[in-house]
């Protein structure tokens, strides 16, 4: 092991042992070397003659450009779009990431590291593997979940993804007891729970009591001595539709928690300012200690993880965040968005569950986000969504056997009755 991540161990290992016995034997080994990145970073600040490190070329004393590309950004200078951004992002941007999930989570500075800049929600959830995830260890996660979670876990890191029921049996909230039961259930030390809300692909998001008996239960594994990591993924913050759910992100619930336990929270610009394409997402921790080494050791560790596989993200996408995040002209606009996904949700509310649709489907709960999910009776989801498709050409996404996801958040408002009614009809003629 090289020398530089030994320092880093021995140091997590005294000052967060939770942190240090949770990592995987990657996360253990990962270090920021000493090499072409910090001698830059030393050259950018001293080397007023000549600064021969960085392998960009540049001309009159700005990033060399092509005019052709120049032309699509007017409100970025160059130097703010051609650069390579650094594998932990722009600090102002990292530092004004930080600001907000403190505010929305009313968190205090110590609470939290500052968050590295990561491609998207996708990398971020990538990096938890790096970092955390041997092969062979448990991930325990609802059974109403991101497909993508499969590949990136049970393909690429080969862990167990461990479900359990995520509604009651009345389909009125989440499954607090199943979450006890299986986590009772587990023989290992090491516990690593992911929570989805609100949720892709049921749209639900819990009432602030049901997080709170989830946190409660978590504590309960961690009194007993489990070490225990819970990330968040909160891909869709800030799209709740109804006053009385979980306010703020469940990584707030469990920061500073229990000795045991240390929380990540993933999540970035994608979903919450609808810019999808430009890929930028935050990975952030939160450990019991709150001590400044040991999250900027983590804060390393996650950056040359992100060096040795994408190197880095995008430098104009990040100077366009920076730009929103810090002159505020935005939230107007966010707000009117946030407005009509949530006349679309409860448009769809009193559609699903008319009368007429009763012996066709049960409707599972939603409140957030942009999915619904509808439990069909007694015929195959994947056969309604290809007869639905082929002869009506309606599009949605059939999960397993009988579950079918609506992303709402996608279809005009003036077109959601049809979307229903022609479901409805396909899977009547289905059904003769």
């Amino acid at each position: 092991m090289n020398e530089i991540a030994k320092e880093m161990n021995v140091i997590l290992k005294e000052k967060s042992p939770t942190i240090f016995s949770l990592l995987s034997d990657f996360g253990k080994e990962i270090y920021m070397p000493k090499g072409i990145i910090s001698q830059s970073a030393e050259a950018k600040m001293h080397a007023y003659e000549c600064n021969a490190t960085i392998g960009i070329a540049k001309e009159n004393g700005e990033p060399m450009h092509l005019t052709a590309v120049n032309k699509f950004f007017n409100y970025l200078t160059p130097s703010e779009i051609f650069p390579y951004a650094t594998p932990f992002g722009l600090p102002e941007l990292r530092k004004l990431w930080k600001e907000k999930i403190l505010r929305e989570n009313e968190l205090e500075d110590k609470n939290i590291s500052i968050p590295i800049v990561t491609h998207a929600l996708t990398n971020g959830l990538m990096l938890v593997g790096d970092l955390f995830i041997n092969a062979g260890d448990d991930i325990y996660i609802p059974d109403k979940l991101w497909g993508n979670y499969k590949l990136i876990y049970q393909l690429r890191y080969k862990a167990n993804i461990v479900n359990y029921d995520f509604f009651d049996d009345s389909l009125k909230g989440f499954n607090i007891n199943a979450l006890k039961k299986v986590l009772n259930n587990s023989k290992k030390e090491k516990l690593v729970l992911l929570f989805n809300f609100p949720n892709n692909p049921t749209g639900y998001t819990p009432k602030e009591k049901e997080a709170d008996a989830i946190k409660e239960i978590v504590i309960e594994f961690a009194k007993k001595g489990k070490k225990i990591l819970v990330v968040a993924d909160d891909a869709y913050f800030g799209l709740s539709f109804e006053d009385d759910l979980l306010e703020g992100s469940i990584f707030s619930k469990f920061a500073g928690a229990h000795p045991n336990i240390v929380a990540v929270k993933l999540d970035g610009f994608t979903k919450e300012l609808f810019v999808w394409g430009f890929r930028i997402g935050f990975i952030t921790f939160a450990d019991y200690a709150q001590n400044k080494i040991v999250y900027e050791i983590m804060e390393k560790k996650t950056a040359a993880s992100i060096r040795c596989s994408i190197s880095n993200c995008s430098h104009p996408a990040q100077s366009i965040c920076l730009k929103l995040l810090s002159e505020g002209n935005f939230k107007e606009e966010k707000e009117e968005k946030f407005q009509e996904l949530k006349r679309r949700a409860e448009k769809v509310k009193e559609i699903v569950n008319n009368e007429k649709f009763k012996k066709l489907w049960d409707v599972y709960p939603f409140n957030s986000g942009y999915f619904m999910c509808l439990r069909l009776k007694g015929i195959n989801s994947n056969k309604v969504r290809e007869h639905a498709l082929k002869e009506y050409g309606i599009g949605t996404i059939a999960i397993g056997n009988s579950d079918l996801r609506i992303a709402f958040s996608s279809v005009p408002i003036e077109k959601l009755d049809k979307l229903f009614d022609l479901l409805a009809k396909s899977i009547r003629e289905l059904k003769v």
